[in-house]
């Protein structure tokens, strides 16, 4: 009897313990819940927020680019440097804009990975609180086992022979087989909750690895627009120089403007004077040249009729003289034509860059400080003594190579009309190049030159602020921009 009452008391503290679990399991289910969709909001607006940020990139990046592109646009006079230096402020302040845009993202980022790092801990709790669920229940199961272990076979007996009648034996006989069952289903419950923390944990660090890889995305980033930013600042302060020297040069410029402007003149009479001889003799070349035109026309004229007559006379007796002069005539009527090819075969149009590897321009054709610019002028690091070649084939028609002051200057020494020593090159069809401030020219007056022909060196000669080379296109003596001839 004592055993009996023992068991009694034990199934009866054993259903208090199911009935406690249940109770303690039910409220930590509902309050993870309510913690589970408070930090999942919380994770949706961060990600919202990052969402936003990384836009709000994107579109200071596509600015950034536009930018770039304006940048590169501008050329070097003050105007244009002083527009470039108005664009690479607006880019610097863009690209401060994106590292802060950056940075915000980073510190979002931050945020999400730690409040991620709390969850993982407080899953890991949870699971450690199930853990240790499983393992009570698990041996207070032990428990109850053995103490049916002790009680053996007889425990039905003993509750068939303690029951005051059957339907009390009933219900002690449902009672213990409704513990046997809520031990099964609390275990199978508690091991289903543990493997369920275990791949929310899995999730979460999946989840912590992706932010991380985005944190360091957003770190090189930062490291590139900080590195470009230095980069503008370097441009601004290259701007700021080449502004400063230029408006150095426009000073020189201003105070030997009026000498300046008396060589030019002078220079531009003497070429219109040197055109008009050409001219004069290019119509005498003209006049020669349709002269001997007919003088051949006639001869040609001329055998034609004594190869006719010679033909009618000697048709039978003599056909295989008649023959071989006839391939005569045709022989010199090629080189007639072939001739008249040669006298046709000047001035292409088309010309070819003048300083071959040095392709830098410090100023192009147009107006310049008042004044017109009536050439390109070539310069670029190194090009001190550079060949300068013929840009189309021709004839040298004026050269001028005397001034001794070969080096740079603020004002003009007088020399060849402020040109220094240049030359001249006539390519037919009132096409000429010139080609000023060389330190030596290399043909003569009356020189046939071809294409890429070297005619001089690169200098400083004339009124000339450093080396380089001042070439001019010319057609019927007028001033063009050479870049519409070069090909």
């Amino acid at each position: 009897m004592k055993k009996i009452t023992m068991l009694k008391r034990f199934v009866a503290c054993s259903i208090c313990a199911v009935i406690c679990l249940s109770l303690i399991s039910a409220s930590d289910d509902g309050l993870n819940t309510q913690q589970a969709s408070a930090i999942s909001e919380e994770a949706q607006e961060n990600e919202d927020n990052i969402s936003q940020a990384q836009q709000k990139i994107t579109e200071l990046m596509q600015a950034q680019q536009q930018l770039d592109e304006q940048i590169k646009s501008t050329q070097g006079n003050i105007e244009k440097e002083e527009e470039n230096q108005k664009a690479i402020s607006k880019q610097i302040e863009t690209v401060q804009k994106t590292i802060l845009a950056l940075e915000d993202s980073i510190k979002e980022l931050n945020e999400q990975i730690a409040q991620l790092q709390t969850e993982i801990e407080k899953s890991e709790n949870e699971i450690n609180k199930k853990k240790q669920e499983i393992d009570q229940g698990t041996e207070d199961f032990k428990k109850r086992l053995r103490a049916l272990y002790i009680v053996g076979d007889s425990s039905y007996a003993s509750l068939i022979a303690g029951s005051s009648d059957f339907y009390d034996l009933l219900m002690k006989m449902e009672l213990v087989k409704r513990v046997a069952n809520h031990d099964n289903d609390m275990i199978d419950e508690l091991i289903s909750l543990k493997a369920q923390y275990e791949e929310d944990k899995k999730a979460l660090e999946k989840k912590k690895l992706s932010l991380e890889e985005n944190k360091k995305t957003l770190e090189d980033q930062k490291s590139k627009h900080d590195d470009q930013r230095k980069k503008l600042q370097d441009l601004m302060n290259k701007s700021k120089e080449i502004v400063a020297n230029l408006e150095k040069q426009k000073a020189a410029f201003e105070s030997n403007k009026q000498s300046i402007l008396n060589d030019q003149n002078s220079f531009e009479k003497e070429l219109a004077e040197l055109f008009k001889k050409r001219q004069e003799i290019q119509k005498k070349e003209e006049e020669e040249r349709l002269r001997r035109e007919e003088e051949e026309r006639k001869r040609q004229q001329e055998l034609l009729r004594q190869q006719e007559e010679l033909r009618r006379k000697q048709q039978q007796q003599q056909q295989q003289q008649w023959q071989q002069q006839q391939q005569q005539w045709q022989q010199q009527q090629q080189q007639w034509q072939q001739q008249q090819q040669q006298q046709q075969s000047t001035g292409s149009g088309k010309l070819i860059w003048p300083v071959p590897g040095y392709y830098g321009t410090t100023s192009e054709f147009g107006p310049r400080w008042g004044t017109n610019h009536n050439g390109l002028d070539i310069s670029s690091f190194g090009i001190h003594g550079a060949n300068i070649c013929a840009a189309a084939s021709g004839t040298v028609i004026r050269v001028e190579n005397y001034c001794p002051h070969n080096y740079g200057k603020n004002n003009s020494c007088g020399c060849g009309g402020g040109y220094g020593r240049y030359c001249i090159i006539d390519h037919g069809n009132g096409l000429w190049t010139l080609y000023g401030h060389q330190t030596n020219v290399t043909c003569s007056v009356g020189q046939h030159v071809n294409a890429g022909d070297i005619i001089g060196n690169v200098g400083s000669t004339g009124w000339s602020t450093g080396d380089h080379l001042h070439f001019e296109v010319r057609v019927n003596n007028v001033a063009v921009n050479p870049r519409l001839f070069l090909s």
